[in-house]
């Protein structure tokens, strides 16, 4: 359609009229070129004109943009992908990119710059910024020129300010001629860089990339122009300006923060409405971590804080970097996506957007690309990046994890007993900085084992790499300063049944054999596999008794007035003997029937599928969540009332981390129960493997009951029962 078929208005009024709406897009739609020159631009226009601008691009039109306010750290990473031609390789059609819910704007822009189909340059006078405003929309021989306040961007184009514009079309020529014409030429002598009071630079320029990273823009401006006059360079005049602290121009737009306020690390006023402020045991674990070079373990109950200790230290040693003009390069590793995507919500508070290196490397690896490139040219300062450990062993983040000098780098590793495997504590940079967080951080699998032969190397090499316990806060500490809730601890005895006490006993004795022969000699390969298995299937047996569900089901008909509302459920993994599907699966149906709103939270659900469901969780629309492992560690979630223990390896580290589930402060969250469902020997059994199992059980009992407000209560069930 030509652009007089368009019923354009001379004047348009945004208490009135939509601009983007009424006269943007329709243009935009139907031009095949677009010149523009602004104070203010964003990115989200684009996003916001997607209709226009797909026919706009699809007609192979060209944009030309000259802008007065740098570009944001996204707009101008977008700017580098297109450059690069880096393309988000995912979208192979237009259409995908323009639909995309997630960074839509950026997507565009580096599409539209590596299709050479966007252009950009930056002007300013020598007294200040560049603030013209007008626009040419081209279609063959029609011209439509529009000048007035608007910029381009969401608030000048909609009703958010109060903006007007004016509008001359060529097929009118007596006003064309008058007042539109003339703009024609004087946008190409500005393109050109010809005017004598206004520099039109590329943002590839010397003189764009002193420009933005400046805390006085108008003196470099003015530094620019007097080096020009005499005939000079002005790059050793901005030399002495921090490259850490560039400020956006202040506009009524859309940013009203500086940029360097956005992008630098603090500590945040409030957290979700709340004062933030450090506990005394955290500031303690920052200041011995400072006063031990900078390295160590955090050896912090669950619940108390450790996420949060570690972000104020990697802000209080970015700011004393900061001070002395040097760089930070963080990378926190943590096991799981659902803990990655807590880490990369839990730093925004803080100012920092971390980049999320983990699922698809084609979401990453790009963005961590141009950062590395704008860290090592010394523009920016400070990255953070958050992978799973899946990523941090794999080539294509080792490969440029090692573009970063290691005495600008700093590790948070996160559950870090993880870290201790071979496969990824080769892969640990031997870098200045160091954290690590574990609530136990040396409790190896192979405790689950009695006796086991298998030497523990896990402490040695952590230690090795971290350094000591720089600082160490219990969980009868965090309870007794009320950061913790306290909790009741209830006992629910599972009887093994005949045969299971039989298979028990057969499986016990076989792993006896096999530590004692260990002793005296080394297991072979073989043996060691055979150790190993022996010790899962004793573990299964335990997990999945035929008495559990039961006991279960049970115990939740014998105290009706319990709500299930905001529980963890944890069952054994696999299949039970002689089952065909697996436990969890049996425990989720037989709740269902018994009328429950429980959802099953596993790795086998996507993480798309865990989100939605953890959100129902939180909200209420489901009551309990079901799991195996993947709910044991790190996972913040506080509205946690009740947890259902069904079963638990002998490895103290797991207990622990499912008890710290349950009790994290929320309000109106007055205390916290614990229902343990503890695996006894078939009734009259009194064998030597018998008395190993109630020893086993008894340990994590005895633990849960010490810091328990009903311990007196315990006391006597384990009595009642005969556990001792």
């Amino acid at each position: 359609m030509s652009f007089s078929e368009l019923g354009l208005k001379p004047k348009y009024d945004s208490d009135e009229d939509d601009i983007l709406r009424t006269f943007y897009i329709p243009l935009l739609s139907n031009a095949n070129r677009y010149d523009r020159a602004v104070g203010y631009f964003s990115a989200n226009v684009l996003a916001k004109a997607a209709e226009g601008l797909e026919k706009f691009i699809l007609s192979k039109g060209k944009m030309r943009l000259i802008i007065g306010d740098p570009l944001s750290d996204d707009e101008y990473e977008a700017v580098l992908s297109g450059k690069n031609k880096q393309v988000d390789k995912r979208s192979k059609e237009l259409r995908d990119i323009l639909l995309d819910t997630k960074d839509r704007q950026l997507k565009i822009i580096t599409y539209l710059i590596a299709n050479e189909q966007l252009e950009i340059k930056f002007a300013f006078t020598h007294l200040g910024m560049f603030h013209n405003k007008v626009g040419i929309f081209y279609r063959d021989s029609e011209v439509v020129v529009f000048s007035g306040s608007a910029n381009e961007t969401i608030a000048g184009l909609t009703k958010y300010n109060s903006e007007k514009i004016k509008a001359f079309f060529s097929w009118e020529p007596t006003s064309f001629e008058t007042y539109g014409i003339s703009e024609l030429s004087d946008f190409e002598v500005l393109w050109e860089n010809k005017k004598k009071r206004i520099r039109v630079v590329s943002l590839q320029s010397e003189d764009y990339q002193k420009i933005r990273k400046s805390v006085d823009k108008h003196k470099i401006y003015k530094e620019i122009f007097d080096q020009e006059a005499r005939g000079g360079d002005a790059s050793e005049a901005i030399k002495s300006v921090p490259f850490f602290t560039y400020t956006m121009a202040k506009g009524s737009d859309d940013l009203s923060k500086t940029q360097a306020e956005q992008k630098r690390p603090k500590q945040p006023l409030s957290i979700k409405g709340a004062p933030f402020k450090l506990f005394e045991h955290q500031i303690g674990a920052i200041e011995s971590w400072k006063k031990s070079d900078y390295k160590g373990l955090f050896k912090l109950a669950t619940g108390a804080g450790k996420t949060f200790t570690s972000i104020c230290a990697m802000v209080e040693l970015y700011e004393f970097l900061a001070r002395q003009s040097e760089q930070l390069f963080v990378v926190v590793t943590v096991p799981y996506i659902e803990l990655a995507n807590q880490w990369v919500d839990e730093l925004k508070p803080f100012n920092i957007t971390a980049i999320p290196c983990y699922e698809s490397s084609t979401k990453w690896m790009s963005l961590l690309d141009n950062k590395i490139l704008r860290f090592k040219s010394g523009e920016l300062n400070f990255i953070c990046t958050v992978v799973v450990n899946k990523t941090m062993r794999d080539d294509k983040f080792q490969s440029r994890l090692k573009k970063i000098q290691i005495d600008k780098t700093l590790v948070i590793g996160d559950e870090c007993h993880h870290l201790a495997s071979q496969s990824l504590f080769e892969k640990l940079p031997l870098c200045r900085y160091r954290i690590g967080l574990s609530a136990t951080p040396f409790r190896s699998e192979d405790d689950e084992m009695e006796g086991s032969p298998f030497q523990n190397v896990a402490k040695e090499k952590l230690l090795s790499y971290f350094g000591g316990i720089v600082s160490e806060y219990s969980l009868n500490d965090a309870i007794d300063n009320e950061v913790l809730t306290p909790y009741v601890y209830q006992i629910v005895p599972v009887f093994l049944t005949e045969e299971e006490q039989e298979s028990y006993e057969k499986y016990s004795a076989r792993i006896q054999r096999l530590i004692l022969k260990a002793k005296n000699q080394r297991l072979n390969n073989d043996e060691k596999q055979i150790l190993t298995s022996l010790c899962g299937f004793r573990s299964r047996l335990l997990a999945t008794c035929q008495q559990k569900l039961p006991a279960l089901i049970s115990y939740l008909e014998s105290n009706k007035e319990l709500s299930l509302a905001h529980s963890l459920i944890y069952v054994g993994e696999g299949k039970a003997p002689e089952e065909d599907k697996s436990y969890i699966l049996k425990v989720t149906n037989a709740l269902h029937e018994h009328g429950e709103r429980v959802a099953k939270f596993t790795s086998e659900e996507s993480s798309t599928e865990r989100k939605n469901i953890m959100a129902d969780f939180k909200e209420g629309n489901i009551n309990a969540l079901v799991a195996m492992k993947v709910l044991d560690e790190g996972i913040d979630v506080p509205v946690c009332k009740s947890a259902f223990i069904m079963a638990s390896t002998r490895n103290p580290r797991q207990y622990v981390q499912r008890r710290g589930r349950v009790l994290r402060k929320a309000e109106g969250k007055e205390s916290a129960l614990i229902v343990d469902f503890v695996v006894m020997p078939a009734k009259g059994s009194n064998s030597h493997y018998s008395q190993n199992l109630k020893k086993a059980e008894l340990q994590r009992v005895e633990d849960f009951k010490l810091t328990a407000l009903n311990c007196s209560d315990v006391d006597q069930r384990i009595l009642e029962l005969g556990i001792i």
